[in-house]
């Protein structure tokens, strides 16, 4: 299937984009190191650039877990681990999702980052749109969804509550909070269902701007109603995945 930008949130950036790859095949040994990381390549000597690629990370080697949501022939369908909502993370707004729905889209391979796809491997975005607009159409996996989203926030409040009772500090604040964003998720319940494929928004932080460095598509559902609770501090850094898309076609194969 051949996707096309149907949603302008992180659209835009085409200009950054190309700075972006070519700030990274600057990096000295660039290439080779996606490479090995793609290969898994033992003993492989990684540069030592900031937010770089590593022989794991937390994405690497993924078979599967309580986050799966969905798998394709080369990319899995997973829950973002953090809640959706700010009022669980008042030390740092930021770590809450981009919006109710925020689902990630990883490659099987290891392929690093966005700004390491070329002609063999960019075919992935659209993998996963696809898969994400298959599943998106069955209420199943809208319900999938929908319990992610509320077990994300229960383990939120388990976490939370746990590290303030070590510090022997209150655990009530954790679990008011916890109330708060319940009551926040069943305004997803009672919506989840009227969403639409062309409520979706796909974006990619591009090196620098990662925070794991394996390859992971972000799938944020865009109203104002699911984003309403959630963090807007990275939609600046998104890159609209299809417009990566077509500017790794636009390169001339190596």
């Amino acid at each position: 299937m051949s996707n096309a930008v149907t949603n302008p949130l992180f659209s835009g950036k085409s200009e950054r984009i190309g700075t972006q790859f070519v700030d990274f095949l600057r990096k000295p040994g660039a290439l080779k190191d996606a490479e090995a990381y793609l290969n898994e390549t033992k003993d492989h000597k990684y540069g030592n650039h900031g937010r770089w690629i590593k022989e794991n990370t937390v994405f690497t080697g993924y078979t599967g877990g309580p986050n799966l949501l969905a798998e394709g022939e080369n990319v899995f369908l997973i829950g973002n681990h953090n809640s959706f909502d700010v009022t669980q993370y008042t030390e740092d707004p930021g770590k809450a999702s981009m919006s109710m729905i925020h689902i990630l889209g990883i490659t099987k391979k290891n392929i690093f980052n966005g700004v390491s796809l070329d002609h063999n491997t960019v075919s992935v975005i659209d993998e996963s749109i696809d898969l994400f607009k298959d599943k998106w159409e069955t209420p199943d996996f809208r319900q999938k969804v929908l319990d992610y989203q509320k077990l994300a926030i229960e383990k939120r409040i388990t976490a939370d509550s746990l590290a303030r009772s070590e510090a022997e500090l209150d655990p009530r604040p954790a679990l008011d909070a916890g109330d708060e964003a319940i009551s926040h998720w069943e305004e997803l319940e009672a919506g989840i269902h009227t969403l639409k494929f062309d409520d979706f928004a796909f974006g990619l932080h591009l090196w620098p701007d990662n925070t794991v460095g394996h390859f992971h598509l972000h799938i944020v559902a865009t109203p104002d109603w699911c984003r309403r609770y959630s963090t807007l501090k990275h939609d600046e850094k998104t890159k609209d995945a299809l417009e990566v898309r077509d500017f790794v076609r636009g390169l001339s194969p190596a």
